[in-house]
């Protein structure tokens, strides 16, 4: 597939759709003073060459009593793409990647229980080429993914999208199902804008059967109580953003909370959770290129007090990230949703 070849008008619109993934082409058009016609030709653009695709990221309640667990596999006698490629099959895998450093591959899994977690982890010893699991479940998570911004914008234009959406700080994420089950017609919404976070309501009643009043109101009603958020995913090396990175942290006792609000602060930060484990904090972030994760490191993460020791690896590939495939050549690909409860 040939890479779309972007302007600063792509560029902008990446931006918005980002802090507002949800916003009507008029709106968006006000505030970077562009004409809504033209901007959704452009996202079709974009769409169809597979660079971009707004999901729903779903409230961890809606598929999962359990938080993930963020495991690291060691190999023998195999490539590390050829091991990764065979994980690519199990179950509740979130995340996929080769990384610098140690162990080689890195996994996420989110099953819907912790019975499917230890099955789903047990799964993996039996693939060829694991040599050793090493898992670390997640304690508590800051998520980030949802709220990273490439700065494509100004000022002023940021806070006019942040004000249309209402926008609420991510905060700690829990596995809290909702007070009551939902209805049949709220499952059918939240699994719909699961799989396409700017379908409108109109959209939804029709494909679902639902009377336009009715999916109106579920629409409202499951966005507003944060069911599902809607996110905008990217090719991001297509943006110029190269190399994605992991950080774990030797944190002193007492001081984790705010290590890991101020890493969840930094903009380069895309997740920030603490694990069971002697390096207590795991981050992960986004940065242009590897002289720039250098500035970082030194220039941001040295100033945060209560760290005793860091570990810096890169992304070397990252074929799933957030349930969606993806890769530098053929775009988003398929994408693997978690099943409601």
């Amino acid at each position: 597939m040939t890479r779309p070849l972007l302007d600063e008008l792509d560029r902008r619109l990446i931006g918005a759709l980002h802090l507002a993934p949800r916003a009507t082409w008029d709106d968006i058009g006000g505030i970077l003073a562009a004409d809504a016609s033209t901007l959704k030709r452009r996202y079709d653009r974009l769409h169809e060459a597979r660079m971009v695709r707004v999901i729903g990221q779903a409230d961890w309640g809606m598929h999962s009593t359990t938080m993930p667990v963020h495991v690291f596999l060691d190999i023998t006698g195999e490539t590390p793409l050829a091991v990764l490629h065979r994980l690519r099959d199990l179950p509740h895998v979130q995340l996929l990647a080769q990384i610098s450093g140690d162990y080689p591959l890195y996994v996420v899994v989110h099953a819907p229980s912790e019975a499917a977690t230890s099955e789903a982890i047990d799964r993996m010893f039996s693939i060829p080429g694991v040599r050793r699991v090493n898992a670390l479940p997640a304690l508590s998570t800051l998520r980030r993914g949802i709220t990273w911004d490439p700065r494509f914008l100004t000022e002023a234009e940021r806070a006019g999208l942040l004000e249309l959406t209402g926008a609420r700080p991510e905060g700690t994420a829990t596995a809290t199902p909702p007070a009551k089950p939902l209805s049949e017609a709220e499952r059918t919404v939240v699994a719909r804008l699961i799989q396409d976070g700017r379908a409108s309501a109109a959209s939804i009643a029709r494909a679902a059967g639902l009377a336009t009043s009715t999916a109106h109101r579920v629409v409202r009603r499951v966005l507003d109580e944060g069911w599902v958020k809607p996110r905008l995913e990217i090719v991001s090396e297509w943006l110029g953003y190269q190399t994605p990175f992991m950080l774990r942290l030797r944190v002193a006792p007492g001081e984790t909370p705010e290590v890991m609000h101020r890493i969840d602060r930094l903009p380069q930060t895309r997740l920030a959770v603490h694990v069971a484990s002697d390096m207590s904090v795991l981050a992960t972030g986004l940065v242009t290129d590897r002289s720039a994760l250098a500035r970082f490191v030194d220039d941001e993460l040295s100033g945060i007090p209560g760290v005793l020791a860091v570990s810096v690896g890169v992304m070397l590939a990252e074929p799933r990230r957030y349930w969606l495939d993806r890769d530098g050549t053929s775009g988003l690909g398929e994408f693997h949703a978690p099943a409601l409860l």
